[in-house]
């Protein structure tokens, strides 16, 4: 999901070309051609990144953009034009249009942005002091596409919640000499925000009713859980 783009103009030979660059590069394209299309696909799925013509029929692509920003702030679009109406480039630029670039569009500059697009997606953090464990599920978020840090102890894992800001902490409960509820509230207090989701066959307690109500956990997983169930849970997380 994380490598996911949505390529947007209304010549559909541009779309598959472009769809077919990107995906060399290791991308997961799909396809719209229209602005009202392209809407429609950002309400109902997420995508890191989105690459669309200014000038359509129907809503234009920064009308569009403007409607996928409303829905989706954080996500990055990069608009392409054949024209130079500057008053168009500068309103998609004050509206936060991460480029827009001129058509025909210069390859070697798109596959610039798009590699900026990367470095801005917030990375998983996987908490685990099971060296098997926490590397096996990092190669499997790599592989997926995901930006991933790793913490093998909660001192380690507050400490990068500090400094990198990550979108989801994956947290293994069976973390040794420390309470399963000590950890979760640990967590939260570094960063309210963070999307939670707990691995181990473990429930929590009742000293800590509000875990179980779903105000700080945003999943729970019971090993050995099905990878395809967590990349589910993130690919949610990242779409919202």
């Amino acid at each position: 999901m994380s490598r996911s783009i949505l390529i947007v103009d209304d010549d559909r030979h541009m779309v598959r070309t472009l769809s077919d660059i990107v995906r060399l590069q290791g991308w997961n394209p799909e396809g719209a051609h229209s602005g009202e299309e392209a809407v429609e696909a950002v309400r109902k799925n997420g995508y890191q990144a989105v690459l669309m013509d200014v000038r359509m029929a129907g809503i234009n692509g920064v009308d569009a953009f403007k409607a996928m920003k409303a829905l989706r702030p954080e996500m990055k679009v990069i608009l392409m034009t054949a024209y130079t109406a500057a008053d168009i480039i500068a309103d998609a630029e004050r509206e936060g249009a991460l480029k827009v670039l001129s058509k025909p569009v210069v390859l070697s500059g798109l596959l610039e942005m798009l590699e900026q697009t990367e470095k801005n997606v917030k990375p998983v953090l996987i908490v685990a002091d099971d060296a098997a464990f926490l590397s096996k599920l990092r190669d499997m978020l790599t592989e997926r596409g995901y930006a991933t840090l790793i913490a093998a102890s909660l001192n380690d894992a507050l400490v990068t919640l500090e400094q990198k800001s990550p979108a989801a902490v994956v947290l293994d409960l069976r973390l040794d000499g420390i309470q399963p509820e000590d950890s979760v509230v640990a967590i939260r207090r570094v960063s309210p925000g963070v999307a939670l989701i707990l691995c181990n066959g473990r429930t929590c307690k009742a000293d800590h009713p509000e875990l179980l109500e779903g105000r700080l956990i945003h999943a729970s997983l019971q090993k050995p859980f099905p990878p395809a169930r967590l990349i589910e849970i993130l690919d949610e997380i990242f779409a919202s």
